[in-house]
């Protein structure tokens, strides 16, 4: 229960930093970006939670933090929670006239890079599950929302664990404006999505979180990857072709856990504009598919033969 709750103390004491970073108050227009984050956010910082040893500044909207460390506070238990490195903090350009507003930014391209925590992230002992000293990793974001257009797009964000694995994403959204940004939920009712591209790729971590899954469920990784291949060909059962060749390819890539043939990738490239309440409706693999125009890569092929299940056996037997 300790190191639950520590783990969720540091993953809080970094969420934090960033929306520092992000949502704190008032900056003149005049100073460098340094000289901003000094005035309006670092005052905004708890006392003993947030250091550096350096800092400098990048143009008028950005500066870098080095060697930064984040203490989380103690949580109730008066556990003392571990310590966050991060390496270095990269604000290449930040929204400050909105944050000047009290208002969400509009744009941000920032980085963190060379973030460590210790071993018991997610509040498991990773050392002793899995043989892993520490969790090191990098994230960064770059977005920018066009009120004029209503578009939003988010160009790049990366979360790198090394080592372990690495995840990008990017997408384009239509039908959103500067107010929607406070009421993301009722934002998405107008929301479509344009574009998106999500690319996983794997070095080791499947290898080391399946074992822990299944041993979580007393249950053994291959028990665990045949329950999640039968999940899939249940969505695959009566598809058309290009639906049941992105699922088989979901499939090579659960059957390849220990060792990837590669990064998996999944574009969505709508053939019309997709609210929210389409995708809401959706019902089959089909009709994601139709929706979304999902293309499914991966250089791995599965082994297993696909189990056909017949779309109607659950109804009819609960109708007996």
């Amino acid at each position: 229960m300790r190191r639950v709750t520590m783990a969720k103390t540091r993953l809080i004491g970094f969420s934090a930093a960033a929306a520092w970073l992000l949502l704190a108050t008032t900056a003149p227009a005049s100073a460098d970006g340094l000289a901003q984050f000094k005035k309006s956010i670092e005052p905004q910082i708890p006392a003993g939670t947030f250091t550096y040893k350096s800092a400098k500044a990048l143009g008028d909207n950005g500066f870098m933090l080095s060697d930064v460390v984040v203490t989380p506070p103690a949580s109730d238990d008066k556990a003392k929670p571990e310590p966050i490195d991060i390496k270095t903090i990269t604000v290449e350009d930040l929204d400050f006239d909105s944050i000047g507003k009290q208002q969400p930014p509009l744009f941000a391209k920032l980085k963190f890079d060379g973030i460590t925590t210790g071993s018991t992230a997610g509040g498991f002992d990773l050392k002793q599950m899995a043989g892993v000293d520490n969790v090191a990793a990098d994230f960064g974001i770059d977005y920018k929302l066009d009120g004029d257009k209503k578009t939003f797009t988010l160009k790049r964000m990366e979360l790198n664990l090394n080592g372990l694995a690495k995840l990008e994403t990017s997408f384009v959204v239509d039908g959103v404006d500067a107010a929607a940004i406070a009421k993301p939920d009722e934002a998405m009712n107008d929301a479509s999505l344009k574009t998106a591209n999500i690319v996983y790729d794997d070095h080791s971590l499947l290898a080391k979180a399946i074992p822990i899954a299944a041993a979580m469920q007393s249950s053994d990784p291959k028990a665990l990857v045949a329950m999640a291949i039968t999940v899939l060909d249940g969505a695959r059962s009566g598809q058309s072709k290009a639906a049941q060749k992105a699922i088989d390819s979901l499939v090579a890539f659960v059957e390849d856990y220990q060792k990837p043939k590669g990064p998996l990738t999944i574009a969505l490239n709508p053939p019309e504009k997709v609210s929210n309440a389409e995708l809401t409706d959706a019902k089959s693999a089909d009709d994601y598919m139709k929706l979304l125009g999902i293309q499914v890569s991966y250089a791995g092929t599965r082994s297993s033969t696909p189990t056909e299940v017949p779309a109607d056996d659950t109804p009819a037997k609960k109708k007996e």
